[in-house]
């Protein structure tokens, strides 16, 4: 009986730890999250926005601003998903956050007023700040894109009516609606699947990490199922099921290219919904999740890949990261979540040779994001354990 009283006593007091410690780290890190929101345009960044930044692959090595959307948009829709779990008053931040990213997202609108978004905002540069792509953007501005698009429509005050348009839009620039694409497996080029970007005038693509995102959205707005969204569900699955994510990432996402990247988005989606198209690949996933936790050495890929586990109802190690100067002193400075690379549209064999030809691509790295994933995973951690301990004191 002694022993049962003293376990019991150590698993109270490990709760309690767990969520002191815990509870601390998510308060500073949303306060210190809502700190970095731009409050005042500054002729790049406008209010709301958060701060983001380029690397080019090529010479020269230029590191600069980019006031792109998109990491505001995946910001808010990571704060979205946080907010049944949060205290009220981390709600009240996180709700203001979600706010004031949404209050920048019309400049960044299709400029009709349909509701399709551009990366760079409608009226702005492309590529800002570069030596030459600035000026190329009647080449390579021609769509919005169904990344940002969803993500601003999952975290925007919209209606169904704006999400339905946005549908019928990814339909009519899907796989063989207008064209048919010939950046992937010849095996795969007859479905018609959903591609990254939404203007007519671009060729097919597709991202396996963007139609992570667009069937997130499909299921998160209860969107009527049409064959469009059973090929792209078929083509994930299949993705899955030949671990491509392990063998083959940047040719399969060549936007995304990590390994941890891609497993962060699918298990976000199966975290997210249950997707029998999905299902049986579970047990792989977290297999191959723990085999990439051995290998990674960079905190956030070891971040993101323990909230993986925990979205797919696995246990993940604890990870030894206690305070905001640790973070911000570690290797997260080096992680990129996003790249962009000229040869999406490219065929077999030229794809596979460019998408590994680093001169011409970009990386992308925001600050604020990075804390968000953090963040995140502790959210994430807090309510598994919470209601795993929970369970086995009843």
């Amino acid at each position: 009986m002694k022993n049962i009283v003293f376990i019991l006593f150590l698993s109270l007091f490990s709760l309690s730890s767990f969520a002191n410690n815990d509870s601390a780290l998510i308060n500073a890190l949303i306060k210190n999250i809502a700190s970095m929101q731009v409050k005042q345009y500054d002729r790049e960044f406008y209010e709301g926005m958060f701060y983001g930044y380029r690397e080019s692959g090529g010479a020269p090595h230029n590191y600069v601003k980019d006031n792109n959307i998109f990491f505001t948009a995946i910001t808010a829709f990571a704060f979205r998903n946080m907010l049944p779990y949060l205290t009220d008053s981390n709600r009240a931040i996180a709700k203001s956050i979600i706010s004031q990213a949404a209050s920048v997202y019309p400049k960044f609108q299709n400029r009709t007023g349909l509701p399709f978004y551009n990366f760079w905002a409608s009226d702005g540069t492309f590529m800002p700040n570069s030596l030459y792509f600035k000026y190329l953007r009647p080449i390579f501005g021609q769509g919005e894109d169904a990344d940002d698009t969803v993500m601003i429509l999952m975290t925007a005050k919209n209606n169904d009516s704006s999400n339905h348009i946005a549908k019928k839009r990814m339909i009519g620039v899907s796989n063989l609606s207008r064209r048919k694409i010939i950046s992937t497996f010849k095996r795969y080029r007859n479905l018609p699947a959903y591609s990254t970007w939404m203007g007519f005038k671009m060729t097919p693509d597709f991202d396996f990490s963007v139609q992570c995102n667009i069937m997130y959205f499909m299921f998160d707005k209860h969107l009527t199922f049409v064959k469009q969204d059973t090929a792209t569900l078929q083509y994930l699955a299949e993705m899955v099921k030949n671990r491509y994510y392990l063998s083959r990432p940047v040719y399969i996402s060549p936007y995304y290219v990590k390994t941890s990247v891609l497993l962060y988005h699918i298990t976000r989606l199966m975290g997210g919904f249950t997707i029998p198209q999905l299902e049986p690949y579970r047990p792989q996933l977290v297999a191959d999740i723990r085999e990439e936790l051995k290998k990674t050495t960079n905190v956030m890929d070891q971040i993101i890949l323990r909230t993986s586990l925990l979205r797919l109802r696995e246990s993940a190690p604890p990870l030894d990261l206690n305070s905001i100067e640790e973070f911000e002193n570690s290797n997260q400075k080096k992680f990129i979540f996003f790249q962009a690379r000229p040869a999406f549209s490219y065929p077999t064999p030229a794809k596979q040779i460019l998408l590994h030809f680093s001169y011409f691509n970009s990386y992308f790295y925001c600050p604020a994001y990075n804390k968000t994933l953090w963040l995140e995973y502790l959210v994430e951690k807090n309510k598994r354990e919470l209601a795993k301990d929970v369970i086995e004191l009843q």
